[in-house]
């Protein structure tokens, strides 16, 4: 049985090179808690991350075809902000109900 082929992998350069032509620096990776210590909060994944990581999926969604990058990464950052902003109604819905 023939193995399938393997989808090229969008550096991860392609992903940080999208995101300083819209004017994004990027920011260091939240550092990890130790495993198993649950006392301690989980930090919050950064929006930029959180894009990185959404534009990344987009790319895959679409068989990993080149020349997009930055057009991925605007549809992504567009995506976070909207959950970002839901996010914030919730939380303020929540305050205002206690």
């Amino acid at each position: 049985m023939p193995t399938p082929a393997k989808r090229p992998v969008r550096p991860r350069a392609d992903i940080t090179e999208a995101a300083l032509q819209v004017g994004v620096t990027p920011s260091p990776a939240p550092v990890p808690t130790k495993p198993g210590d649950e006392s301690m909060p989980q930090p919050v994944e950064s929006r930029m991350n959180r894009i990185a990581r959404r534009a990344h999926e987009i790319y895959e969604a679409r068989n990993g075809q080149h020349g997009t990058a930055m057009e991925d990464w605007l549809t992504a950052e567009r995506q976070i902000d909207e959950e970002i902003d839901r996010a914030g109604e919730m939380t303020s819905n929540v305050a205002r109900r206690a």
